[in-house]
């Protein structure tokens, strides 16, 4: 059967987006599910948050998009969690975006290479650019669904708006059916009004599509990217390891 097909998204920096990539990822993996992560943000902030070099990596999704290596296993790395595996970002996919313009069928590229390893997963999950251009249509169509971070902070909650637009005009364009299957509260701080505030107005807007529980506030999911592994790894005991466990688990049951 092949994988769940999930893009992470959000178009405001910030938000939560590479951190749910990562932990999540890495909390399907601890599930026992197979999990390959796919790092198409030309920041490469998944590839470092998993400890890869990323200014010595030699393979990376920039070489298979470029048609440079055709063999898509030899550009995944085997991360420190058991059954997650990696496609590492490097900063020369910036020049992707003008290097993939004369290129027939550049939409598709990323899905071409998804629908060659989808049976060996049973998710897959890409880490997609901020800003949005070529990469982010590659992503967008190379999955069936979506989750989008939303810090609790007005300006994030209204990058949620531009996302489901872009999702709804990417579908009506290519023809594709993408869903959004949750946005994720990040950054939760209980004690604020203000953020309890934005989460009840984000229910009312979104209704079942915002996911509980939210994703706390906690210093050690900062902390976790300099030491190279998901947080379920350097913390286990905080409140970013149990909340992005049960993302996991929520995601299982959908």
């Amino acid at each position: 059967m092949p994988a769940r097909t999930i893009a992470i998204v959000n178009r405001k920096g910030g938000s939560g987006k590479t951190t749910t990539a990562v932990n999540l990822s890495a909390g399907l993996a601890l599930r026992d599910e197979r999990v390959l992560l796919i790092d198409i943000d030309p920041q490469a902030n998944a590839s470092l948050h998993l400890g890869v070099d990323v200014d010595n990596v030699n393979l990376t999704i920039y070489e298979l998009l470029l048609g440079m290596e055709p063999d898509i296993k030899k550009a995944m790395v085997e991360t420190k969690v058991k059954n997650l595996h990696l496609i590492p970002s490097a900063l020369r996919l910036a020049g992707a975006e003008e290097e993939l313009v004369p290129v027939s069928g550049r939409e598709s590229l990323l899905k071409n290479i998804v629908e060659q390893i989808a049976c060996d997963y049973t998710y897959l999950i890409v880490d997609c650019p901020v800003s949005f251009g070529i990469l982010s249509l590659n992503a967008l169509l190379a999955c069936d669904e979506a989750l989008v971070p939303a810090q609790t902070h007005y300006l994030s909650v209204f990058a949620v708006r531009q996302v489901m637009d872009i999702i709804g005009q990417v579908n009506e364009t290519f023809g594709h059916d993408m869903k959004i299957v949750g946005i994720i509260p990040t950054m939760m701080d209980r004690r604020s009004k203000l953020n309890a505030e934005l989460v009840k107005d984000m229910e009312k807007e979104y209704g079942r599509n915002l996911l509980r529980p939210t994703v706390r506030l906690d210093a050690k999911l900062a902390e976790a990217p300099a030491k190279g592994r998901p947080i379920q790894l350097t913390a286990p005991k905080s409140n970013g390891a149990y909340d992005y466990t049960a993302l996991a688990d929520d995601l299982r049951m959908m």
